[in-house]
């Protein structure tokens, strides 16, 4: 039993290097050696598995795995959330804070914000200008310092709070589509109820409750 398996590792790991070695004469634009043949062929293999299984999830599930995944790229970091804040200062909001923030439910981020007031000069706007001057500055900062361009979703906009989302996932981009298109009830109402579901994260602790 042991002879056999040593055998059949031997024999794997020969196909491994022989396999390498060719993919090093085929690709040479891609591989310096046959070390990095055989990286370019696990590649290849892990990516065939990964679409075979997508291809059977989409089968027996009626929906596309990719559609879940989320990236990561649009996922603030505690500091970057704070600089957004920040940006917000004077503009509209006087002293914003993070009440608090979920990085990801869902393929969904959600940041809520609280504020003293509007700064004087936007003393008079109207909560749907306040909602567009949140989301430019919003979809600025992503662009600054992700380099990409996000839609940006506001539940809530008033003169002391800031509740929006961001969609990290096709299915996240779904549900908040939904949401907008279905409102038949207030937003903020349907929001408190989803956001129960979830821990909730304080600003002041960083801890879940």
């Amino acid at each position: 039993m042991f002879w056999t398996l040593f055998i059949l590792l031997l024999v794997a790991a020969c196909g491994f290097m022989i396999g390498g070695y060719f993919l090093y004469k085929l690709y040479p634009d891609e591989t310096d050696s046959w070390e990095d043949g055989v990286k370019f062929m696990l590649q290849i293999a892990f990516s065939g598995i990964k679409a075979i299984f997508r291809f059977v999830y989409r089968e027996m599930e009626g929906k596309d795995l990719q559609d879940y995944e989320v990236n990561p790229a649009l996922i603030l970091a505690d500091q970057e959330t704070l600089e957004l804040i920040d940006a917000l200062n004077g503009h509209p909001y006087d002293t914003p804070a993070l009440s608090s923030y979920i990085p990801d439910v869902n393929g969904v981020s959600w940041t809520d914000i609280k504020a003293v007031g509007l700064v004087e000069r936007y003393k008079d706007i109207t909560n749907e200008q306040i909602a567009q001057i949140c989301r430019n500055i919003i979809e600025t900062y992503f662009m600054k310092s992700r380099g990409c361009q996000v839609k940006v979703y506001i539940k809530v906009a008033t003169s002391t709070r800031l509740y929006f989302a961001v969609a990290l996932s096709e299915n996240g981009k779904r549900f908040l589509n939904n949401q907008e298109s279905s409102a038949a009830e207030p937003v903020s109402v349907k929001d408190r109820g989803l956001t129960e579901k979830v821990p909730k994260r304080s600003a002041e602790t960083g801890e879940h409750s």
